[in-house]
């Protein structure tokens, strides 16, 4: 199954990847002082939040377990240990020890109340446009998921992990420009 992700938050961390590469290639052939090495260190962080925010996030259903990969953490769930896939405003997933939501399956409220007040989409046949009226994307991702749910074995233990590729890329520009800003 295709991972879930954030349409939007992917077009824009992509725009702001190719803005700061054309930035930083600037500042390498033009700068040589302090002010252009402040400039390198805000790009690179701009680009770390947008691996970190934009392009990271993701909801994974494999064959033996559902992987939320948030900013900086990973919440990897055995099937059989989820008690609740639940849509909402942001899609969330409870089991026995907790609850993670998934940063990258969200709909905003006014998208949720524009959902609640949809006709049928003419251009779809009949019962399908009747399904589709008055649901966002988290009441999909939610259903989908629950019928992968419905036909997975998968169990073991729930495991968290931090995403260090994600922390480095926020942290390393980030102590860059501290260290460019007090020195």
């Amino acid at each position: 199954m295709k991972p879930f992700r954030s349409a939007a938050g992917s077009i824009v961390s992509w725009v702001w990847l190719a803005v700061a590469a054309v930035a930083l290639v600037d500042v390498a052939i033009r700068g040589r002082d302090r002010a252009s090495a402040i400039a390198a260190a805000v790009l690179l962080l701009g680009c770390g939040l947008a691996y970190a925010l934009g392009l990271r996030p993701r909801v994974v259903a494999e064959k033996s377990a559902l992987a939320v990969h948030n900013p900086f953490r990973t919440t990897r769930l055995p099937w059989k240990r989820i008690e609740e896939i639940r849509p909402g405003r942001v899609l969330s997933v409870t089991w026995d020890g907790g609850r993670v939501e998934a940063w990258a399956v969200q709909s905003s409220a006014r998208a949720a109340a524009r959902a609640r007040r949809a006709e049928p989409d003419p251009r779809l046949p009949g019962r399908l446009a009747e399904q589709a009226a008055g649901r966002t994307p988290v009441d999909f991702a939610a259903e989908q998921l629950e019928e992968v749910r419905a036909r997975s074995e998968g169990d073991g233990e729930v495991a968290v992990t931090w995403s260090w590729p994600a922390l480095l890329a926020v942290l390393a520009p980030l102590g860059a420009l501290a260290a460019l800003l007090v020195g």
